[in-house]
């Protein structure tokens, strides 16, 4: 099913849109359709990426961790003090 959806587009915006639209032989519509259909595939992509790579870490890092101390042992052996 689809609707009308009016938009307030810059009128150079309009007139590159409408070469695009000529070149590739689509209405712009359809580009604008296509365009945001890969947006939300993006952003499907991102989350289920995060999503695993946050699997990856769990329980990886002890959860008190003295970072200060982590820090000092770190500069103290960089700066062979």
């Amino acid at each position: 099913m689809t609707t009308k959806l009016t938009l307030s587009i810059d009128v150079q915006t309009i007139k590159k849109a409408k070469l695009i639209s000529a070149k590739k032989g689509k209405s712009i519509s359809k580009l604008v359709e296509e365009y945001l259909n890969t947006l939300s595939t993006i952003d499907e992509n991102k989350t289920s990426s995060v999503k695993q790579l946050s699997g990856l870490l769990k329980n990886k890092i002890a959860d008190k961790v003295d970072w200060k101390n982590v820090k000092t042992q770190y500069l103290i052996t960089k700066y062979e003090l």
